[in-house]
């Protein structure tokens, strides 16, 4: 169990470490092209799993599910996310709804009145977020090296486990959340599809040391993951007002050499993060316990 606050320092070193790998670039754009395509309209009708708060409350679920069942409820999991300053009540019942409707979660109505009821995840769920796994670590693979072969490490027994408790141990004991750092990402997580829209966009973009610059294509974006085109530049707008990109209303993006390192660093976060999560075989003790 993490005990104290990850060092994010150290984090950022190893992001910096990937950052500089020859192969980081193709890397960063496969992860960003693969979690988008997860979060499309496309899967998410599926399974539920629409953004950043289903995204955390699956997990939540899942580390629940693992160490004490009976403790998993909406109240909870409401509790959970309000303490940490993750996210509102409205936000996670509505997560919970959603990861309901996609077969992902079930419900026990079966209860007596003024009881809470209980909340167990299917096997789908799991499947799922090994599927979610597999496509972080097969982006990353170039850059990150694993025990096996990512499709098939992220289906190792205790992978996933470690994923989940590492994710969910560092948030509960020390409020840890990787994006603590870089409140542009934050911007983007903290609104519906905000995150599956940046990492759409920064995937299909052509890159330089010059930074991006590109049209969003907004009825596509739009199509893609079930939101409107006025949401779409509502996202970009709001980041603009903020200083951390420019955006005009017709979909031009522009962001600059400083703040797209920045962009690359926060995924450099991501892999390091990950690696120190599930790099070592399960069992074998992770680096999650050694980087507070």
């Amino acid at each position: 169990m993490i005990t104290s606050s990850p060092d994010h320092v150290a984090l950022l070193r190893e992001a910096e470490t990937y950052g500089a790998h020859p192969q980081f670039d193709p890397a960063m754009r496969a992860f960003c092209i693969g979690l988008a395509s997860f979060h499309s309209v496309g899967f998410t009708r599926l399974t539920g799993v629409v953004d950043t708060i289903t995204f955390a409350v699956a997990l939540l679920v899942l580390y629940l599910d693992m160490i004490a069942p009976e403790s998993a409820n909406a109240s909870r999991l409401v509790a959970l996310c309000a303490d940490g300053g993750l996210a509102g009540a409205t936000a996670v019942r509505n997560a919970i709804s959603a990861l309901r409707r996609g077969g992902m979660i079930v419900v026990d109505d079966r209860v007596e009145v003024g009881q809470a009821h209980p909340v167990r995840p299917t096997p789908a769920l799991v499947d799922t977020m090994k599927d979610n796994l597999a496509t972080r670590l097969s982006a990353m693979e170039p850059v990150v090296p694993w025990p096996k072969p990512a499709g098939e490490w992220a289906r190792t027994d205790g992978v996933l486990e470690g994923f989940v408790r590492g994710n969910i141990e560092a948030y509960r004991n020390s409020r840890f959340l990787l994006f603590q750092q870089f409140p542009e990402i934050r911007g983007f997580m903290d609104r519906h599809c905000g995150y599956p829209v940046l990492l759409d966009v920064l995937g299909r973009s052509e890159t330089s040391a010059q930074g991006m610059s590109t049209v969003v294509p907004l009825s596509e974006v739009a199509e893609r993951f079930d939101v409107s085109r006025t949401h779409v530049r509502k996202l970009f707008g709001a980041a603009a007002a903020n200083g951390w990109l420019d955006f005009e209303p017709k979909g031009r993006l522009t962001i600059d050499a400083a703040r797209f390192a920045r962009l690359r660093l926060w995924i450099g976060l991501e892999f390091a993060w990950t690696r120190r999560l599930v790099g070592s075989p399960p069992g074998a003790g992770s680096d999650v316990r050694a980087c507070g």
